[in-house]
């Protein structure tokens, strides 16, 4: 009936009858469409619910029985160390061993495990039933005062822990439970812990307690999950459960979950579970029926919504229509009043409108035609406006010099000497004069070429050649020419990349030329970087080895001339290898660490910084070694002058310490010995050599240790075992451990790559 009335008042030739039936045919369309998918998908939805909880229950389960071996492995894994095996004898009976010093040793090896973020540790506790005591991350502390304050929990008292020396197991998870530290009157909460115990066969007077925060790895690994999680053991007992009396009644008897299947369906819940192939626990999540109906209830919502967008799809699709129709009507009502009279009479406005647009069409092409004749002019201006913008990334590189033709990328880094270095604004002037004449010089003869500035100081060229044989040295050696008649006043380095094939990457040419770059030698002159040139020479870092014991000998030493002969050697020795002036720089990167870290051995870091010394910086734009010469002159000068004050006011303690070191250092040394000779407690010396020097007792020994073993290193007639014995190792393996943790790799690879 609509549309006989649409057809009477409209006609069906107009656009208005045209544009409401096509609507509404694609909306009819799509509304069926939709409903069936609707029915089908409800289906599917509901079993991709069921396999996304049984996915997630799976991760959880893995996640926990990984968490678990991890547990078992890495803390039964401290038994393979031998030394802190040695520790661990002599604290199982402290009292009579006076064994207290090993404490922190015993610690430090197991902070690796409770520092490991991803075993989920709290804490790793050590009980020993002879002295009645622990160690753990915080020091020691009576068993007593550990599971009665620290961590005390009305679930394993004093009592518990003691009780599993009479155990026989090796391995065990405990429920979890909450844990509180009750000191001074305030109870802090430590959160819920899953306490695990490991036994270390066949030592039955001690075990070790890994207490893992159950909160955050149920957090971390069932977090896809919807629903409660637990965890049962082989009995049926709750090991972790979301909160504490959360699991009576509410999960069905153990025999219920059938291996054979996944999950279980109750009239409340689902209940997605899996057993854990090494312990046999058995992992359970209940997610509520209410859950996943609720999820399947918001699709019956949603096709409740579609239906109701369709009723107001057709009502805007009529009003859309009627407002579209009303401007074509009078459009088309204009243009026929521009036909011939020939034409007059009735008339079809989508005829009319696209007679209209055809000679519209050709109308632009004719403008096109007119505009293509043009395009080369165009794009000279294109080129010309894209080079003025210095901010210019490689895509917009890429659509700007889109031609299939090979090219040679240039790269021109400019220096600017001191004269000009201080005036940001005359080197952006003389770069940009520079990239002027530059981009003049190729386009003579190569029109295509493109010279942009990529960064202040660093110009670009992109040189189009009409084949891979055409030839650039002779452009290349006129600006060559030309920028060294002005080498008072800046350096240039060019590199040119090789001839590169129409179509290739200007990422990889752009690579290219700016990897050459790096091979500028500290001269004063202008260098032209060849494809075919030499091969960048041996890094010149290889040599660091063999300066380093040398170098710390003559700050100590406080003497300028010394070290002024030192810098001149090493300075000689990068001059010799020929060296490029990124390796000078690398060893004033190299000299400004290890006199940092010498000063901070010494405790004068902080005055140090407070001096005027040079920045690392203004190395990069050096052009030869006196520059260097002097750098290293202003940045050492003031490191003696502290070191020379600070030997002026020796202190006799540390003065004793160091010397006795120094020339018993093949000897047993430890704390207490150096205590002993000094009449003072070592814990006192410990405290006075930290205040007085920054380091640890260990530490400055084991590290002057480490540097005397890899001069005598260097000597290929000393075997490894002799070095380990003149540098106070008796034991090779404690000797090469203690090298690779301190060099980064074992003696026999530092022999191998540094000895000459």
């Amino acid at each position: 009936m609509s549309f006989v009335l649409m057809k009477r008042r409209f006609g069906f030739s107009t656009l208005f009858t045209k544009l409401l039936s096509g609507f509404l045919a694609v909306i009819l369309l799509l509304t069926a469409f939709n409903l069936v998918s609707f029915f089908y998908l409800k289906g599917q939805i509901h079993r991709e619910i069921v396999k996304y909880n049984e996915l997630a229950m799976n991760h959880a389960a893995s996640g926990f029985e990984n968490q678990f071996r991890l547990t078992r492995e890495m803390v039964l894994g401290l038994s393979q160390n031998p030394e802190w095996m040695t520790y661990v004898n002599q604290l199982r009976q402290v009292k009579r061993n006076q064994a207290y010093g090993y404490v922190n040793d015993v610690i430090g090896e197991m902070k690796r495990l409770y520092g490991n973020p991803f075993l989920g540790m709290d804490n790793l506790i050590i009980y020993f039933q002879k002295d009645a005591y622990v160690v753990e991350k915080d020091g020691t502390s009576s068993a007593k005062a550990m599971f009665g304050t620290y961590y005390a929990s009305p679930s394993y008292p004093p009592a518990f822990w003691d009780e599993q020396f009479g155990k026989r197991y090796a391995f065990r998870v405990f429920p979890a439970a909450a844990f509180t530290e009750n000191t001074a009157g305030s109870v802090r909460s430590k959160g819920k812990l899953m306490p695990v115990v490991i036994k270390m066969m066949p030592y039955k007077d001690m075990y070790l307690v890994a207490m893992l925060d159950a909160e955050r790895l149920a957090r971390n690994l069932q977090s896809a999950m919807s629903g409660s999680f637990y965890i049962l053991d082989s009995d049926g007992r709750p090991l972790y459960a979301p909160e504490a009396g959360s699991y009576a009644g509410l999960l069905p008897a153990l025999h219920t979950f059938d291996e054979r299947h996944s999950f279980v369906q109750t009239k409340d819940a689902y209940y997605f579970y899996r057993k854990g192939t090494d312990t046999g626990f058995m992992y359970v999540s209940r997610v509520p029926v209410q859950s996943i109906s609720s999820q399947l209830l918001n699709l019956n919502l949603v096709l409740l919504s579609l239906l109701g967008i369709v009723g107001l799809l057709i009502v805007l699709t009529y009003a859309f229509s009627r407002r579209v129709h009303r401007p074509i009507r009078i459009m088309a009502d204009t243009l026929r009043a521009d036909e011939p009279e020939s034409v007059q009479g009735p008339f079809k406005e989508i005829e009319l409108i696209s007679r209209r647009v055809q000679h519209l069409r050709s109308t632009h092409q004719r403008i096109s035609s007119d505009l293509a004749r043009k395009n080369s002019l165009l794009r000279h201006y294109a080129y010309t406006n894209r080079l003025k913008n210095i901010h210019m990334n490689l895509s917009e590189l890429k659509e700007l010099a889109d031609v299939s033709m090979p090219y040679v990328m240039v790269a021109y880094q400019i220096i600017f000497k001191e004269a000009s270095a201080e005036y940001p604004l005359v080197q952006e002037k003389g770069a940009y004069y520079m990239r002027e004449y530059v981009d003049q010089i190729w386009r003579q003869v190569y029109p295509d070429s493109v010279t942009l500035q990529t960064e202040p100081c660093q110009i670009l060229s992109i040189v189009f050649l009409p084949d891979e044989n055409a030839e650039t040295s002779a452009q290349l050696r006129h600006l060559q020419q030309v920028f060294d008649r002005d080498r008072s006043s800046y350096l240039v380095t060019m590199a040119e990349s090789p001839v590169q094939p129409a179509g290739a990457s200007f990422t990889a040419a752009l690579a290219c030329v700016n990897g050459m770059l790096k091979q500028r030698k500290l001269r004063d002159e202008t260098q032209w970087i060849r494809p075919d040139g030499a091969a960048p020479g041996k890094d010149a870092r290889c040599f660091k080895a063999t300066w380093e014991q040398e170098f710390h000998n003559r700050v100590l030493s406080g003497s300028d001339d010394s070290m002024q002969e030192w810098i001149a050697k090493s300075l000689g020795v990068l001059e010799k290898k020929q060296a490029a002036a990124i390796e000078y720089r690398r060893f004033a990167k190299d000299v400004a660490d290890e006199l940092d870290k010498l000063l901070r051995s010494q405790n004068l870091h902080a005055e140090f910084e407070a001096a005027a010394v040079p920045a690392l910086e203004s190395t990069r734009h050096f052009y030869s070694p006196g520059q260097y010469e002097a750098w290293f002159g202003s940045l050492l000068r003031p490191a003696l002058e502290l070191i020379r004050r600070k030997t002026e006011n020796h202190d006799p303690i540390t003065s004793f310490v160091m010397t006795y070191i120094n020339e018993h250092l093949d000897e047993d040394i430890n704390l207490d010995m150096m205590a002993d000779k000094l009449n003072i407690t070592s814990g006192y010396l410990s405290t006075y050599f930290k205040e007085k020097t920054g380091l640890n007792f260990s530490d400055y020994l084991n590290d002057l240790r480490i540097r005397a073993a890899k001069d005598m290193l260097q000597n290929l007639d000393l075997r490894i075992q002799d070095v380990a014995a003149r540098v106070g190792y008796h034991n090779v393996n404690s000797f090469i451990r203690m090298f690779k943790r301190h060099a980064g790799m074992t003696p026999g690879e530092f022999r191998k790559k540094y000895a000459s």
